[in-house]
């Protein structure tokens, strides 16, 4: 193979801080050991001043093992080690009042605290990285996405190009262009959108499909005393200030040595200055270097040696003998430093040397001193490079759901006789006036026919319930939008119906936990009930009992409330009856309910609506039309196409289970009554029939009637045919929901 780079290919210059994880390497601070081929040593670890393993970060793969550890913010680490240095009993929380959590160097955006929190605890945890986006409007209609901070470890280039990917694939079809408008300032790719396009709808599918959103498996996995050990936040942070600590005290006791040694040679430059005479002539005496060195020696050892010298030698300290090291010092004094100036040096020198000496002592003889040594030079870390954190961090986790790839926009729902559901947008209907001939909005099989139709957001969840009393979930948005002229898919594919089971009625709710809201329950035979909103919260995908339904009978129609209301039924032959729904208590959902209408031999319920009591404040529920506000009218429809508004005043108000009063005649032209719903001025209707033909009518234009008046026609019925179903649509400013009529 190719033989190694030669050194000048191999030089780098070190970044400062570089400085502080090699400082004091040189004072005996850690253990060497000889390099791979014998010809140097190395160092088994450095003397960082920092916890580098967190600031910088790590990855790495080993044989059944591996780390990751994401860079973090010097200020807040630092922060964090000072705490655990000062109070070695510090728990997690504690240090978490400082560190929020990785902080990446291309910035951007983290979800997910519990994925951080699980790995600082156990050492394990994942959490979700985005990139920062913003949108921007540019010639007045038009918007774009602008990226300016990317996850960690993503390559610009390489994002950019997996865009431009997906949209020639036309995996995303509303990006009209992308560039990269990124210079010395900063990072900036914008992605223009199509006119009409919804950017957060765009955006979702860029944080699905692309490296703009990654995620970061936490692994705080490090090498211990020569074990690879997992570990919290706290113990990662404890194992550095143990090493901290074992550094600073090596480089103590090492800074004391030379101390000592520095102390021992001046002594020496002071027994020699204060003889300097007779320093001078047992040098010159002496034949050479050693002679010198061994007369020396003798002489302030006060022994008698050949030179003469004037007076008698000095006492010294027995303890602290003249030796051979000071006498080498002696001679190796250079002729200026016998100034009286560099005398004073000497001894000031002395002073200082014999403090240093003193407070290394007091270091090595004080574990709070030590740690309190730490602490100093962290500081001085913090303030030399300390800096602002770059990565943002977000509660919410950011996993991208289907839903977040769906727009919020109304659609109707409709089910067919035989079972096949689709959704349509509204807007695919297009107004007419009464008496309209419709348009197709459905193909059905032969002897097949629309049954249900319901209005609803596609981010809202769809109770659907059985003729069983039943209750199964489902997002809107996971019914196929197959157009206008479309089949649809059947509902056993889309819930687990059990057999036997068809669909009785459907509601639309976007909070399923919502306190002081109900379900009132209708069956064909008069039986009510009413349940709290919340006891359907718990979503399984097989379903579950809603009511108890009684062998002969089945459900037909189902409400939210507020408790509050007033409850409407119509009958097939014509009757209608209004009590108060208080008049009905609560029930859990395996209960039967009560009597709410008395009714003649083969006559059954087709509907039900909920009005306000007179003089109540119009409820509000979220994501309902269905309570009415005051001073709408009920409206009435029959199976020939005939349909009226009646105010609901005209219906006098009486308990439960009796036999009501006539809603609608229903003569040959009428025929029997199809269902009944509450209307406003502003709202709109929708019939459909058996073989499928959609009207949309402004409710305006259907005139206000008396409560046994005949009523003006809706939709031109062609012979065999029948309504099958009818749907108020609220004024756009309300809830994307609505009410069917069976």
């Amino acid at each position: 193979g190719d033989p190694p780079a030669a050194m000048r290919y191999t030089e780098c210059r070190l970044a400062r801080m570089a400085e502080d994880l090699n400082a004091d390497i040189d004072k005996d601070t850690v253990d060497f050991v000889p390099s791979y081929d014998d010809s140097n040593v190395e160092p088994t670890v450095l003397p960082t001043r920092v916890p580098n393993l967190l600031i910088n970060g790590s990855n790495g793969i080993a044989v059944g093992m591996a780390t990751n550890i994401p860079p973090h913010n010097l200020t807040e680490i630092v922060d964090a080690t000072i705490t655990l240095v000062n109070n070695p009993g510090s728990q997690l929380a504690d240090l978490l009042k400082f560190v929020q959590g990785p902080d990446f160097p291309t910035a951007g955006i983290i979800h997910g605290k519990a994925g951080i929190f699980a790995a600082y605890k156990d050492g394990r945890g994942r959490f979700m990285m985005r990139a920062k986006a913003a949108i921007e409007t540019f010639n007045k209609d038009r918007q774009a996405i602008i990226v300016t901070e990317i996850p960690y470890q993503v390559n610009k280039s390489r994002l950019i190009e997996r865009i431009a990917e997906l949209v020639n694939n036309k995996d995303i079809e509303d990006i009209s262009d992308i560039r990269d408008e990124s210079d010395r300032d900063g990072m900036r790719i914008v992605v223009e959108l199509k006119r009409g396009a919804e950017p957060q709808i765009v955006l979702n599918q860029l944080y699905k499909h692309t490296q703009m959103q990654e995620s970061f498996s936490m692994i705080l996995l490090a090498v211990v005393n020569g074990q690879p050990k997992e570990m919290g936040l706290v113990q990662a942070i404890k194992h550095f200030i143990d090493h901290r600590v074992d550094v600073v005290r090596r480089r103590t006791a090492y800074l004391l040595l030379k101390a000592k040694e520095r102390e021992h040679i001046l002594e020496g430059y002071k027994i020699a200055l204060d003889h300097v005479d007779n320093v001078i002539v047992i040098i010159r005496g002496s034949a050479n270097r050693g002679e010198a060195r061994d007369n020396l020696v003798t002489y302030f050892a006060g022994k008698k040696i050949d030179i003469n010298t004037t007076g008698r030698a000095p006492k010294l300290d027995p303890e602290r003998p003249f030796t051979a090291i000071q006498a080498d010092a002696i001679l190796e004094l250079q002729l200026h430093r016998l100034t009286r100036l560099s005398i004073d040096e000497i001894t000031k020198e002395l002073g200082i040397t014999r403090e240093n000496i003193a407070e290394f002592e007091s270091i090595l003889a004080s574990e709070k001193k030590l740690r309190g040594v730490i602490v100093k030079e962290l500081e001085e870390v913090r303030k030399q490079y300390g800096d602002e954190r770059r990565t943002k961090i977000e509660d919410e986790a950011a996993e991208i759901q289907l839903e977040d790839l769906i727009a919020d926009e109304q659609t109707a729902v409709t089910v067919s006789h035989s079972g096949y559901m689709k959704r349509t947008p509204i807007s695919t209907y297009r107004m007419q006036r009464r008496g309209g001939t419709g348009r197709t909005g459905m193909k059905t099989r032969d002897e097949d026919f629309v049954e249900h139709l319901f209005i609803a957001s596609t981010h809202a969840y769809i109770l659907i319930f059985t003729n069983t009393g039943r209750v199964y979930w489902l997002k809107v948005y996971e019914i196929p939008d197959v157009g206008a002229a479309g089949k649809g898919k059947h509902v056993g594919n889309l819930v687990g119906l059990q057999p036997g089971e068809t669909v009785r009625t459907m509601l639309a709710v976007r909070k399923l936990e919502e306190e002081g809201r109900y379900i009132f329950f209708a069956t064909r035979n008069g039986t009510v009930k009413k349940t709290e909103l919340k006891e359907f919260s718990h979503v399984r995908s097989i379903g579950i009992i809603a009511i108890n339904i009684e062998k002969g009978d089945e459900l037909v129609a189902a409400r939210l409330t507020d408790g509050q209301q007033i409850v409407f039924l119509a009958s097939h032959d014509g009757q209608a009856i209004r009590f108060d729904e208080n008049d009905v208590r609560s029930m859990g959902r395996n209960a039967t309910g009560v009597r709410g209408m008395n009714l003649d031999t083969n006559d059954y319920i087709v509907g039900m609506a909920t009005t306000p009591k007179p003089g109540a404040p119009t409820p509000k529920v979220e994501g309902v039309v269905d309570v009415a506000k005051k001073g709408t009218l009920i409206l009435s429809v029959t199976e020939n196409g005939y349909g009226k508004r009646t105010p609901a005043d005209e219906y006098r108000l009486q308990g439960r289970g009796g036999s009501g009063v006539i809603n609608v005649k229903t003569t040959e032209r009428n025929g029997k009554v199809v269902g009944i719903s509450q209307v406003e001025e502003n709202s709109e209707v929708m019939l459909i029939s058996q073989y499928g033909k959609i009207i949309r009518i402004e409710s305006k234009h259907i005139r206000e009637s008396g409560r046994s008046a005949q009523g003006v026609r809706l939709l031109q019925i062609e012979p065999g045919d029948r309504v099958a179903a009818a749907v108020v649509i609220p004024p756009e400013e309300e809830p994307v929901s609505g009410t069917f009529i069976q």
